[in-house]
């Protein structure tokens, strides 16, 4: 006799439901508990408006800069990994300016701010 490893753990299965049912007050054991997904800590990112401060970043020269919105509009997490990838040693710049294109943005310094723009806002570090 052949016996199909699907048609024993059906049978398992339904034993398993049969013998519940003799015992409506019988709780699952806490192992069997599959808990419930909690949200994301963040949740979804909001946009910052114009004159928003978003945090700091550490610049290539290891000095710290304020991030912030100056127009349009963007999240706060997407300025502060623009402007993170801009100041990684790793980057490429060009020029005395220091120009860098990330995604959408296009970076350049000029003394001590660096600022980043798109089609659809401007953001920029300041000390």
């Amino acid at each position: 006799m052949v016996v199909r490893p699907a048609i024993v753990l059906l049978a398992l299965i339904a034993a398993a439901g049969c013998a519940s049912e003799r015992h409506p007050q019988a709780r699952p054991s806490a192992s069997l508990v599959i808990p419930t997904p909690s949200l994301s800590p963040t949740g979804r990112p909001r946009l910052a408006r114009p004159g928003a401060e978003c945090g700091q970043v550490t610049t290539v020269r290891g000095a710290r800069a304020t991030v912030q919105v100056v127009r349009g509009r963007t999240t706060c997490v997407e300025a502060i990994q623009v402007f993170e990838k801009y100041n990684d040693p790793d980057t490429p710049a060009e020029g005395t300016a220091g120009l860098v294109v990330i995604g959408h943005w296009t970076c350049g310094t000029r003394g001590t701010i660096t600022t980043c723009t798109s089609k659809i806002a401007t953001i920029r570090t300041h000390p």
